[in-house]
């Protein structure tokens, strides 16, 4: 006990810590926030705080410019019809109040279909003209996304269309004919109206539809090889439910087909036109829009980013209330009013600046990956570079915690028209998938490396993986499990091996009249 020393130090040092403030807080907040919550808690505000104000501005929904008045043409892409505003009460009242019929042109319900007075419901002419609107924005976002020159072979293919949104099986040769241009130009133009929405508009049948939805999923990340081997090269056993045929020519159980051909059936749609036709818009359920965060614009050989809040919103703080707070010693408020107009007054003023700090920092982050993924933008998803929200904070000296919160939940407008979450920006596994695609690569093709002999490969290279999380890579990938491949590769070299039988030619007996004569 007497080496026990029982005194206390009350030597006082100083230290540093980081201090949040409340501008910090609201911006963090606003900053992680999707654009739908945005836009109520924009709403919330101007409820709650009578120093703010918000304006909604009339903005084109295909490419973001501001408009003049909700129903005027797009000035960039010429759209028209072009409404964008915040609940449907609003574009009621602007429909309401806007001179002459023009603003009901190309104007889209939730349904798809363009809205039409009770009494003309039966119509048919009302009908045509309302399954049209749906041709015109499909002409509108592929004219976005082709080259001027083939506008005319973007209007051919949209006016072929069908009922079911599908195209002739020669359409191509006819459009070059009837256009007299390449067959090129024409297979450019079908495979960008292809890419839009719905998913499987453009295609030459069922099957080119589904396969068209199938590559869809396997762009996302929601691979299904299996189902695309069964569209490709069984639909027509599968519709007629030969499942036991079909498991028998591809190594796999009847049970395990018919699985994938439910998949089939309720994931997929066969005729995407449905959802935007009137007269069958019952017969499939229209697809919830995402509206882009990011609108991103090719300009010569490189590509541009802009913000769609930007544009949407116009913020300010109430004028009378800015000159009360300023004259408060002349008007002689007391304490209760200066304190309600300056605690306003600052929350105004602290909302405005995080929502510009949000969107300041969305500018940069969507500016750093233009540079860091313009292979991707150029060339698609097998350009795709290895890239982290680690590596873009490094590139922008920005905390990754930021760059998370400013691309979680927000999506893109890419210049060919399609809407990409900003996660597919960013893949880490892309490494480890170029080394399982050249592991699978060197296997013989009798016996093919199982998932868990993948995985004690891949661990000898220094990759450290799970039997399932090769499984995952495998499927996005679009390889097919080991015993599938085994099947393939057996079913191929049975094929190149089986002998060429010639026809012979039947030996002719002599007629009874010929060997009469001969005699």
């Amino acid at each position: 006990m007497d080496g026990l020393d029982m005194r206390l130090d009350s030597t006082l040092a100083q230290r540093q810590a980081p201090v949040i403030s409340f501008r910090q807080i609201a911006a963090v907040r606003l900053l992680q926030l999707s654009s739908q919550d945005l836009e109520a808690s924009i709403s919330h505000e101007q409820l709650e705080n009578p120093a703010f104000e918000a304006e909604t501005r009339a903005c084109c929904p295909q490419c973001n410019a501001t408009l003049e008045s909700p129903f005027a043409p797009c000035p960039v892409c010429g759209a028209r019809g072009a409404v964008d505003v915040t609940s449907p009460d609003q574009t009621r009242d602007a429909i309401n109040e806007s001179d002459g019929m023009d603003g009901l042109d190309g104007w889209d319900t939730p349904t798809g279909t363009a809205s039409m007075p009770d009494d003309d419901a039966d119509d048919p002419m009302m009908r045509l003209s309302a399954s049209t609107n749906s041709g015109a924005a499909l002409l509108q976002s592929l004219c976005l996304s082709i080259a001027d020159d083939d506008m005319e072979i973007a209007e051919y293919l949209v006016g072929s269309l069908d009922h079911h949104g599908f195209l002739p099986a020669n359409i191509v040769e006819d459009a070059a004919d009837a256009l007299a241009c390449d067959e090129d130009r024409v297979e450019d133009v079908l495979a960008a109206l292809q890419r839009l929405d719905p998913p499987g508009v453009g295609a030459r049948g069922a099957q080119e539809c589904l396969l068209i939805q199938l590559q869809r999923l396997r762009e996302v990340g929601k691979s299904h090889p299996l189902a695309e081997l069964l569209v490709r090269d069984y639909l027509k056993e599968l519709a007629f439910r030969h499942f036991r045929e079909v498991a028998h020519a591809i190594g796999q159980t009847p049970r395990r087909i018919e699985e994938e051909w439910e998949y089939i059936r309720e994931e997929l749609h066969p005729y995407p036109a449905h959802g935007f036709d009137p007269d069958t818009s019952h017969l499939a359920q229209p697809a919830t829009p995402v509206r882009p965060d990011v609108v991103i614009r090719r300009i010569g050989q490189s590509f541009v980013a802009e913000v769609v809040e930007r544009n949407r919103f116009s913020l300010r703080v109430n004028a009378e209330y800015l000159w009360a707070r300023k004259q408060f010693a002349t008007l002689g408020a007391d304490e209760s009013t200066r304190t309600h107009i300056r605690t306003y007054v600052d929350q105004a003023q602290t909302f405005i600046s995080a929502l510009r700090q949000r969107w300041e920092t969305m500018q940069r982050v969507s500016d750093a990956l233009l540079e860091l993924q313009h292979d991707f933008l150029e060339h698609g998803q097998s350009a795709l570079k290895p890239l982290t929200r680690a590596d873009v904070a490094r590139h922008i000296e920005l905390h990754e915690s930021t760059v998370s919160r400013a691309t979680d939940g927000k999506f893109a407008l890419l210049p060919d028209g399609r809407v990409i979450s900003f996660d597919d920006f960013f893949d880490a596994s892309l490494p480890i998938k170029k080394a399982l695609r050249e592991v699978i690569a060197t296997e013989s093709a009798r016996r093919p490396y199982s998932d868990e002999q993948l995985a004690r490969l891949l661990d000898r290279q220094g990759i450290t993986i799970a039997r399932r999380t090769i499984a995952k890579y495998r499927e996005e990938l679009g390889i097919l499990p080991s015993r599938l491949r085994r099947s393939r590769a057996e079913t191929a070299n049975s094929a190149a091996n089986a002998p060429i039988k010639l026809k012979q030619r039947p030996t002719t007996q002599p007629s009874q009249t010929l060997v009469a004569a001969a005699r």
